[in-house]
């Protein structure tokens, strides 16, 4: 009976052992896709320092051991929270630092562009607006209505579409994205169309002066005015306020 129970108990500390080096992995996966290093370096130092001292406060009597438990567990929730807000609000949420370098070289060759399905120019798109200074989240699902990525930054939030079309764009697709603003309550909206928009879709936008067109030698000139030396560390802080779009 006794070794029954002690296998048991073995086996569940091995169990617990895996849960926690699974979930230091993939919480240090996190931080370094987020480039986050600072941040974890500095809030586990304080919770450990912090949780030691009340367990050396606690073997010389001074305080209860219960403070120092309820402390682990106060800590970890709060820990908890403090790394699920800095994960939602990275603009690094969709690619990490290395996915946004990854083609950086290339974007300013026009025939690269050209040879991008659909999905892998919104996304190209998507990485060369994080780099500007937004937040940036490819939507890539139905009932979106036609809207491809959502940026934002403090008090300002924008649609974009992106059009990667031989042809200039007609303004049926012009019209009803202008329809999807008020929906996405955007402040702006941004059609990428690669090679333009038809005279029509001109007139449209003329008495609009919160919609945009970038065509694909916008995007390569924003793609120009990127400062990589911000990105890391740095540019997450500077992300929250950067500029906006002057195009």
């Amino acid at each position: 009976m006794s070794s029954k129970s002690d296998n048991r108990d073995l086996y569940n500390l091995v169990l617990l052992f895996v849960a926690c080096v699974l979930g230091a992995t993939k919480f240090l996966i996190e931080v370094n896709k987020h480039g986050l290093w600072k941040e974890c370096i500095l809030s586990v130092g304080f919770v450990g320092g912090f949780n030691y001292f009340l367990y050396y406060l606690g073997t010389t009597n001074i305080l209860p051991f219960s403070v120092f438990g309820w402390s682990c567990v106060i800590s970890f929730i709060a820990f908890c929270v403090y790394w699920s807000h800095l994960f939602n609000g990275s603009p690094y949420k969709q690619f990490s630092q290395n996915q946004l370098k990854r083609n950086s070289s290339y974007w300013a060759e026009n025939s690269w562009w050209w040879n991008l399905d659909g999905w892998q120019f919104e996304e190209e798109v998507a990485k060369i607006f994080i780099l500007n200074g937004y937040k940036a989240t490819v939507t890539k699902g139905s009932g979106d209505g036609g809207v491809d990525i959502i940026i934002e930054q403090e008090g300002y939030r924008g649609i974009v579409q992106c059009k990667h079309y031989r042809n200039p764009v007609p303004p049926e697709p012009i019209r009803a994205l202008w329809g999807c603003k008020d929906d996405f309550n955007a402040n702006e909206v941004i059609l990428v169309a690669s090679s333009g928009i038809t005279q029509a879709g001109v007139d449209f936008i003329s008495n609009k002066p919160n919609f945009k067109v970038l065509n694909l030698d916008d995007i390569i000139k924003m793609s120009q005015q990127i400062n990589y030396s911000q990105v890391g560390e740095n540019y997450v802080a500077n992300g929250k306020h950067g500029r906006r779009l002057d195009i």
